[in-house]
């Protein structure tokens, strides 16, 4: 008798064990995949932090560009001060006459 309930409750092991095989593999497999998810998630995070900066860099180097072309255009003007008022009057008359 007690043969046959050691038989039956190795039996029944012998059943349960595919059972809870196949839920840990499914387990194992949920948690890859959850980890694969967040490892995706975060490296695309990376990628738009990386974006942001380097579109952060592009207006900072067109507003410095801007500020350098308008130094040079400051600069051009005070080498080149215009003509007294005198002066130009005198040449309109030149032309009039």
């Amino acid at each position: 008798m007690k043969s046959r309930g050691i038989l039956s409750l190795v039996s029944a092991a012998a059943l349960l064990m595919p059972i809870m095989a196949v839920t840990s593999v499914a387990l194992a497999q949920d948690q890859d995949r959850d980890r694969d998810q967040l490892k995706t998630q975060q490296q695309l995070q990376e990628k738009d932090k990386l974006q942001t900066k380097d579109q952060q860099k592009e207006k900072q180097q067109l507003k410095e560009q801007e500020r350098t072309q308008e130094r040079t255009r400051e600069q051009t003007r005070t080498e080149r001060p215009e003509r007294p008022q005198h002066e130009k009057a005198e040449r309109s008359e030149r032309h009039g006459r």
